[in-house]
């Protein structure tokens, strides 16, 4: 009861403080949304990139069909037909980064084994993107030889075994068909798990655990100060004086600190799933991770009070290391994004392996199961952070 009493006391002084509402609750809140926002730049494009390409068929045969049918089909161009006397100082004033002429005679060329001449045309100031388009271009032309190539050896085919004749055009156009018919492909959905490391963690799906990461960490350390500052007025002391006992005083206020990073990362937690960071697929999972950085970090909070001499000290101490143990386990940007280097020096932290186990919940989808080796490494951090401080506690 005595033990009750000075965690709720604990938790109603903290919680009463406006400044402690706006830096553990509000700017957490504000990181996340806007870290959030800025970090989506770093995914992969929703849409593939389209380039626009001007075309003009001068030809009108069923290979220069089959050119632009192939053209079309790729998603990265855009034809726009355009009169082949306009597309070079179309494409030269920027109207498009490339334009492409199917002169007359060019079906004909190709059907007898001739060459057969494409008229390209590249903006100097778009030299990438025409690029681009002259490589689709190229794929466009290549599938176009690999159907003539097909219908003329149909064609041999046909002679030796003495089949009825079939014109180059049919043959070319049966070919054509073949080519450009598209099989059905049936998807059957099944229960998936999400490989771990298949995926690296963007916007708010960064951010949101990252934020909680960190600034629960500004919660158990600032906890952490006011043990020093209680001692440095000789609360402490005379608190001792009371039928308390050192084992009920410090579990009392440990169990407040621990609590209060427990409301903190649960408001963080419901504030990501506001803007729409996946925490639901495993509660299970999730309460293990909660439990266990929220113990971590409480035990790594009276590990900073007891290093320290002062509350000042404290202050200055809790800080630097914080920003620390946040940039190099992850919680700032994705870990795998940092060089092998960072990435090995991180596991010794446990800002790592608190980043590791809310990815595995919100990123690859994993469960229960597949946290509890994160979870388990941070219990350890605790009881060693909390053994040592513990050791080391001056009353006075």
């Amino acid at each position: 009861m005595k033990l009750l009493t000075i965690t709720l006391t604990y938790l109603k002084q903290t919680f009463s403080s406006r400044s402690v509402l706006i830096f553990s609750v509000l700017m957490p809140m504000i990181f996340t949304a806007v870290l959030g926002i800025a970090m989506e730049g770093m995914g992969p494009p929703d849409e593939p990139p389209r380039w626009t390409l001007l075309l003009s068929d001068e030809d009108r045969s069923p290979q220069s069909a089959a050119l632009r049918r192939q053209l079309e089909a790729n998603p990265s161009l855009e034809l726009v037909a355009a009169p082949a006397a306009d597309i070079p100082a179309r494409v030269e004033n920027g109207d498009a980064p490339a334009g492409l002429v199917i002169p007359a005679g060019f079906g004909a060329a190709l059907q007898h084994g001739r060459p057969a001449d494409l008229r390209f045309y590249r903006a100097a100031r778009h030299l990438l993107d025409a690029q681009a388009v002259e490589a689709a271009v190229g794929t466009a032309v290549g599938t176009l030889e690999g159907i003539r190539n097909t219908a003329a050896v149909a064609q041999r085919v046909a002679d030796r075994l003495a089949i009825p004749p079939v014109s180059p055009a049919e043959a070319f156009a049966q070919a054509a068909a073949l080519w450009e018919a598209r099989a059905p492909l049936e998807i059957h959905a099944a229960a998936v798990t999400r490989l771990k490391g298949t995926e690296i963690p963007i916007g708010t799906a960064q951010s949101s655990p990252g934020m909680l990461v960190m600034f629960v960490l500004f919660v158990t350390f600032g906890g952490g100060s006011t043990l020093l500052v209680e001692r440095e007025r000789d609360t402490l002391r005379r608190l001792l004086v009371m039928p308390l006992g050192k084992a009920t005083l410090i579990g009392g206020k440990l169990l407040g600190i621990f609590l209060s990073a427990l409301v903190q990362m649960s408001i963080m937690v419901l504030f990501g799933a506001a803007l729409g960071v996946n925490w639901g697929q495993a509660p299970a999972a999730l309460a293990a991770m909660l439990l266990a950085y929220g113990f971590a970090a409480t035990a790594l909070g009276i590990l900073i009070a007891v290093v320290a001499r002062t509350a000042a000290q404290a202050d200055g101490l809790s800080t630097v290391t914080v920003l620390v143990l946040s940039a190099l386990g992850g919680a700032w940007w994705p870990i795998e994004i940092v060089p092998p280097w960072m990435q090995t020096l991180a596991k010794a932290l446990p800002t790592y392996w608190g980043m590791q186990g809310f990815q595995d919940i919100i990123v690859r989808g994993l469960g229960l199961r597949a946290v509890l080796p994160e979870a388990g490494v941070l219990a350890a951090f605790g009881v060693v952070f909390l053994a040592v401080g513990l050791w080391r506690f001056r009353w006075e």
